[in-house]
């Protein structure tokens, strides 16, 4: 109980010269405790699964359109079955599951009823696939988290902006259309599932850093999406590797630690805020996030809870991606990779659950020490290359 006070006062103290904007004590109780899970498992899937080509086939395939979304009527995963997938991503030791309700091609995995058809109800599988997953989750104990793709590849109402214009072509859209159309979908996904946060990926193609000024070519009118989101006690999170908004609950880094500014991360330079949680998400696969059959490049089990174990000294959770094949199967090497993590998780995970990260540095002879801690309870995490961290337990008096 004092911790979450703490986290309430700090994050109440940081906001309270912000008059514009104060969370509720519903957020700030809920930003607590996804803070808490510190792991969660990224699910990247789709029609695109089908082509085994990574999720961002349509765009760098250079394919049409129309002939890509007839792939819909021959999306079938026979050997979906969520129950599995919970049971994979329990044993890991993951809290939750993010799964992207519709990525960048504009398909459904649910059967919405406010678009034009294209959506899971009009495949052959036919069945609600974000349904079972969440009654799968509910029943693990597992927060269940829905990815929703800003930008949209399929609608002629979307505004095309720096990548959509290569399948789209200069469509201007209609975005007052397209906004209604959102928040029908949105509505549907937090009514009928119940999800602890919304994660917004896509606006960075509408935005531009030059010279440290942010150019914006398009106005999305957050502040009626996330307070529309709020309204339903659902936390917001938004994958645009920009400064964080007020209304942005949770923090995200892609493939970058927070504050380290790595080369091959898309959040070089992101500020770090520390009155709010953070989650950096990261791939199984190294160079892909759907599922690419040619793709035999994966990280260790060693390698997945090395990078939990830093990204909690940094004070954050870590999203660590599966892209299951067009079957519906997780990729026979990351259900393997994720039972040793899960092994790891048995033994140490009071170092990573509950914790507040309290420091990560990179030392002279090739290690690097991640530090955690709950209450007065000092976690000094060893990181070697090649090797499961090691954990030592001290007091902090």
């Amino acid at each position: 109980m004092k911790r979450l006070v703490a986290f309430v006062a700090l994050t109440a103290l940081s906001v309270a010269v912000k008059a514009d904007y104060r969370p509720e004590p519903w957020n700030l109780e809920a930003r607590k405790n996804f803070a808490d899970q510190r792991f969660g498992v990224f699910i990247h899937w789709g029609l695109y699964a089908n082509y085994a080509q990574g999720e961002w086939y349509l765009q760098q395939g250079h394919l049409d359109e129309a002939a890509y979304s007839r792939m819909m009527y021959g999306f079938c995963p026979s050997k979906f079955d969520a129950n599995e997938w919970v049971r994979v991503v329990k044993g890991a030791g993951a809290k939750y599951i993010t799964i992207t309700s519709r990525h960048h091609d504009g398909f459904s995995l649910w059967p919405t009823k406010v678009d034009d058809g294209y959506n899971i109800a009009n495949t052959p599988f036919k069945r609600d696939i974000l349904g079972e997953l969440a009654t799968a989750c509910r029943q693990a104990g597992l927060q269940l988290n829905f990815y929703y793709s800003l930008m949209d590849w399929h609608r002629t109402d979307y505004p095309a902006g720096s990548c959509a214009r290569s399948v789209r072509g200069n469509q201007p859209g209609d975005y007052a259309s397209y906004k209604k159309f959102m928040l029908g979908q949105i509505g549907e996904l937090i009514d009928n599932y119940h999800p602890g946060n919304i994660w917004f990926d896509g606006e960075w193609e509408h935005a531009f850093n030059k010279n440290g000024q942010w150019e914006r070519t398009l106005d999305w009118d957050f502040d009626t999406l996330y307070d529309f989101i709020h309204s339903k006690h659902t936390l917001v999170a938004n994958n645009n590797h920009q400064p964080i908004r007020d209304k942005e609950d949770i923090q995200l880094f892609e493939r970058d630690l927070p504050g380290d500014n790595g080369d091959g991360g898309y959040s070089k330079n992101q500020p770090v805020i520390n009155d709010r949680p953070i989650e950096q998400c990261d791939v199984i696969q190294k160079r892909v996030w759907g599922y690419r059959i040619g793709e035999k490049d994966f990280r260790t089990a060693e390698d997945v809870v090395s990078m939990v174990a830093r990204a909690a000294g940094k004070d954050s959770n870590l999203l660590m991606n599966i892209g299951p094949d067009g079957s519906g199967q997780f990729p026979a090497k990351a259900v393997e990779v994720m039972a040793q993590v899960g092994k790891w998780f048995e033994k140490n995970g009071e170092a990573i659950y509950g914790t507040r990260g309290v420091g990560f540095v990179k030392n002279s002879d090739g290690t690097q020490t991640a530090k955690t801690r709950k209450g007065n309870v000092l976690y000094t995490i060893t990181i070697r290359n090649g090797e499961f961290p090691t954990v030592e337990k001290g007091e902090i008096k």
